[in-house]
């Protein structure tokens, strides 16, 4: 158990020290620094620098780089909250890890992250074409993101309660995750060729009292006898035309006679049961989430088609046509236009003499 939980401990902070080293975990102050928050384009590499801790930090020295300050107390505390910040679902995980094991690895982290810095500086890499076309690349990428998401924040969709209730409401069948059992009608059943065989079967079992197996018994029919347990909707090994019949009974116990294709079926229905779901106070949170995305979006994109038209934005379509279509156009839009020519045309005198006399068949 405990090495169990060294092994998970020890891959939670590898990863924890990977996030640190990755761009993404320190992106927004990545870009504040290379960029100052202001320009979209990079800067020269006299303008990029290593982050090294103010001497007036205050705070001790954890890590230090030709013998100055790099990384502090303090930055290691900021860099936690930024981890946190960036990634809500660590903090309960990272309380389970010991201290000083996660510091260490924060600060490895820091430092690697420290050490690639000052190498693509040395080697001035961010000064190549690559480098200015990926970086421009990625900050777009971010750009879009961000815009996006304060977009739809604009237009984030209230959800009531009485809405969560109806979609659970009119849902709750048809999501599997909100079902605990479907219910059904507990049957079993045995098959005759003939309406005949099957009406004597059923009055055996009326002289049985209505016990459908201790008739089968007496009738030598036991090894036929088939057991549906519980037969809703969703069953499957069953004829389904007889598992909707066994579905729609109503009354339990019962005999039910039916007629299904060359078989008449006797089915005793023992009992039936309702479908039982998760409570709705259990899955609330989830429902009100997924109703406020669907919602959001339904508004942003009426915002967008709204927006369209403010901003005078057209699509020109016959750019978007397929191919084939436009190879077939081509020919059909020079047919219809001879046809109409031709039918606009005068008509001479011999032209319409020789259209009034009857075609000749070719031979």
């Amino acid at each position: 158990m405990n090495a169990k939980k060294h092994i998970s401990r020890g891959i939670t902070v590898l990863m924890i020290g990977s996030l640190v080293v990755l761009p993404s975990c320190g992106l927004v102050d990545w870009v504040k620094n290379t960029f100052g928050g202001k320009s979209s384009t990079p800067q020269s590499s006299n303008e990029m620098s290593v982050a090294v801790a103010s001497v007036d930090d205050g705070s001790a020295v954890l890590v230090t780089m030709n013998g100055k300050p790099l990384i502090t107390k303090n930055m290691l505390e900021a860099e936690k909250k930024k981890l946190i910040e960036a990634n809500p679902q660590m903090e309960a995980m990272l309380q389970l890890m010991d201290e000083n094991q996660l510091n260490r690895n924060l600060v490895d982290g820091m430092a690697s992250r420290e050490i690639i810095r000052k190498y693509v500086k040395d080697k001035n890499i961010q000064e190549s074409e690559k480098y200015k076309h990926d970086l421009e690349m990625a900050l777009n990428q971010v750009r879009d993101l961000l815009n996006t998401r304060f977009f739809m924040e604009d237009f984030q969709a209230e959800v009531t309660d009485a809405d969560v209730r109806n979609f659970y409401e009119e849902n709750k069948d048809a999501i599997p995750n909100l079902i605990l059992s479907r219910g059904g009608v507990e049957a079993v059943g045995i098959s005759f060729a003939n309406d005949k065989a099957a009406k004597e079967f059923v009055e055996k079992v009326k002289a049985e009292k209505n016990n459908i197996a201790a008739a089968a018994k007496a009738a030598n029919l036991s090894e036929q006898l088939k057991d549906f347990n519980l037969v809703n909707a969703e069953s499957i090994g069953i004829n389904p035309e007889l598992r909707d019949k066994i579905v729609a009974i109503k009354t339990t116990p019962s005999l039910q006679t039916f007629k299904v294709g060359n078989e008449v079926w006797v089915v005793a229905a023992k009992r039936k049961e309702e479908p039982q779901y998760r409570d709705l106070d259990s899955v609330k949170v989830e429902i009100r989430q997924l109703l406020e995305k669907d919602k959001t979006m339904k508004v942003v994109e009426q915002e967008i088609a709204r927006l369209k038209k403010e901003y005078g934005v057209a699509l020109q379509e016959d750019q978007f046509a397929r191919a084939a279509d436009n190879a077939l156009g081509a020919p059909q839009a020079m047919a219809k236009a001879k046809s109409v020519k031709t039918a606009q045309a005068p008509v001479k005198k011999q032209d319409a003499k020789q259209a009034a006399q009857p075609a000749k068949t070719l031979a």
